[in-house]
């Protein structure tokens, strides 16, 4: 996970070439850390499948109403440079899971591997 700001938000997600999975906090927030957290760990699982950064809003005031971001944390997944799915509040690792899941078809990258190994 790394740090950006408005500066380099359009090198680091609009740009990217893998889904990106943003994490807009402010440091006042007391629900951000959890959510944060939970996300480095899951986030380790998918390798380099998916980018992960972390946007404080009050730093990045530009991308904060650029997307229209009211509550912290947000979750917000870009891919091709869009937007592509949104998550507001604390999160637990269930649906933070099936977002990453559902840009990176991971389920079934999974699925096809349980069914590998049960054949086997």
């Amino acid at each position: 996970m790394i740090e950006i700001t408005d500066r380099d938000f359009n090198e680091e997600v609009l740009e990217c070439k893998l889904p990106v999975f943003a994490c807009l906090t402010a440091r006042w927030c007391h629900t951000c850390f959890p959510t944060c957290f939970l996300a480095d760990k899951l986030l380790s699982e998918y390798g380099d499948m998916v980018k992960h950064v972390r946007i404080d809003i009050e730093e990045s005031p530009e991308v904060a109403q650029r997307y229209n971001i009211v509550v912290v944390p947000t979750i917000l997944i870009f891919k091709d440079s869009q937007p592509m799915k949104k998550l507001v509040g604390f999160q637990e690792l269930r649906p933070l899971r099936a977002l990453l899941n559902s840009v990176t078809n991971e389920s079934d990258r999974l699925s096809s591997r349980r069914l590998e190994i049960n054949e086997a």
